[in-house]
């Protein structure tokens, strides 16, 4: 591949000339694969195809699924053949199994440059702005990188601070005054908990747009769920979800409308499929599937994420016609039933965040001698009252419709448990069922 190719304007594209030029991407990037990456080759071959066989985007159901395990299995079959120019090594945090390795060329970090940038100008931002960025963008971790890429691109000065205690970054908060930050949800809610007992008055720290990575902040119908509202609350109506994904590459994010999170057409084709596999139309819930456009060293073909969300594809307010998906549900392998009642983790964690004295939590979930799902939420509290707990169970019951176990412990002892062997990203949920509901 030769350098991105940069539509900067194919969002705003009539929807027939925007599935040509995406169509065209498609069609390279099938070529791409069949000649010059190993673990693509076979498949066409025991498929009986030939790239000529997939050529526009209604093509690709006859191309098998990718999953995780394909890439845990035998991680470099993934990489195009002539891997010496490989310029960086990234990972998976390694929460959902093994970690997976993703390998760049100095093609596909512009290209993750180039997909932060315009999600930046999706939100605003302009050269002169100054972003504060609260992510690591170590320990082979892809997303402060990207951001920290996008923002140079676009010009913006950029705070590399990453993670760090929260007083450290009020106070730089209060002395840059940056008129942006990155960070996840739960750290800024943690923020303004600090602010205030500091008798900090943040929202006179001058922030004008928080980018959210990680959990999302929005319910099903774009309104603002209980994390969302929380941070709100403590900053503004400033904020802006995103969603992004090691494996492919990529990340989604939303315009100023915060009508769902937009795709970058020009890097990425979306599906949303069944528990069977069958495509579905939009607004239907499902599997959120990834193809890569212009990705050189790694690139993936009908990449199933596990992340539950929905389609959109009609013209947003913003006048963007590229494909949007709602917020991330939860992750597919998450699903719990328990005692009839279907749900996400996510439902118990945004019915426990406005709780006074909930520092920190991790649900855990069991199949039980019944063979059914069980859950356990230990949280992490200082308060030793018999209200949190009555409160806990009032909650539970009126939002998620469940009430499990709950063990009340010290937020020391809790945030053990949430980085138990090393992990890099907190184990929010704890999966010891002897089988998954699929």
């Amino acid at each position: 591949m030769t350098g991105i190719k940069a539509f900067h304007e194919i969002d705003r594209l009539p929807f027939n000339a925007l599935k040509e030029a995406q169509d065209k991407l498609l069609s390279e990037t099938i070529t791409h694969v069949y000649e010059r990456v190993p673990y693509y080759r076979k498949v066409f071959q025991e498929r009986g195809l030939l790239p000529a066989d997939v050529r526009r985007g209604e093509d690709i159901t006859k191309l098998p699924f990718t999953y995780k395990r394909d890439i845990q299995t035998d991680n470099w079959s993934f990489l195009l053949t002539e891997g010496h120019g490989i310029a960086e090594i990234v990972s998976t945090t390694g929460t959902t199994g093994e970690p997976v390795f993703i390998a760049m060329t100095m093609h596909d970090l512009e290209r993750l440059a180039y997909n932060e940038e315009k999600s930046f100008r999706h939100i605003g931002a302009v050269r002169g702005d100054l972003f504060h960025i609260a992510v690591t963008c170590d320990n082979l971790f892809i997303a402060g990188m990207a951001y920290y890429r996008g923002l140079i691109r676009l010009g913006v000065t950029v705070v590399r601070v990453g993670p760090q205690n929260a007083i450290r970054h009020l106070n730089l908060l209060q002395e840059l005054k940056p008129t942006g930050i990155v960070a996840v949800p739960s750290f800024m809610v943690h923020l303004s908990r600090r602010a205030k007992e500091n008798n900090i008055r943040i929202k006179e720290a001058g922030l004008k747009k928080i980018v959210l990575i990680g959990d999302s902040i929005r319910n099903e119908d774009f309104t603002s769920n209980t994390l969302g509202r929380l941070i709100e609350e403590a900053f503004g109506k400033i904020c802006y979800s995103t969603y992004g994904i090691t494996e492919a590459q990529v990340a989604f994010c939303e315009c100023s409308f915060q009508k769902g999170l937009h795709s970058h057409p020009d890097l990425v084709f979306v599906e949303v499929v069944d528990d069977n596999g069958n495509v579905l139309p939009d607004g239907s819930t499902g599997e959120l599937v990834l193809t890569t456009l212009q990705l050189e060293g790694m690139p993936l073909i009908r990449y199933r994420t596990g992340d539950v969300t929905f389609r959109l594809s009609e013209k947003c307010p913003c006048g963007r016609t590229s494909v949007r998906i709602g917020p991330i549900i939860g992750r597919k392998h998450q699903r719990l039933k328990v005692k009839g009642v279907t749900l996400y983790p996510k439902t118990i964690e945004n019915a426990i965040l406005e709780i006074n004295g909930v520092a920190n939590y991790q649900i855990e979930a069991f199949t039980g001698d019944d063979e059914t799902d069980h859950i356990i939420l230990r949280v992490g509290s200082d308060r030793r009252d018999n209200g949190l707990r009555d409160s806990l169970v009032e909650v539970l019951r009126a939002r998620a419709r469940v009430t499990p176990e709950i063990e009340i412990e010290s937020p020391k002892e809790i945030e053990r448990r949430l980085f138990e062997g090393g992990s890099r990203k907190a184990l929010l949920f704890k999966d010891r069922r002897t089988k998954y509901l699929g």
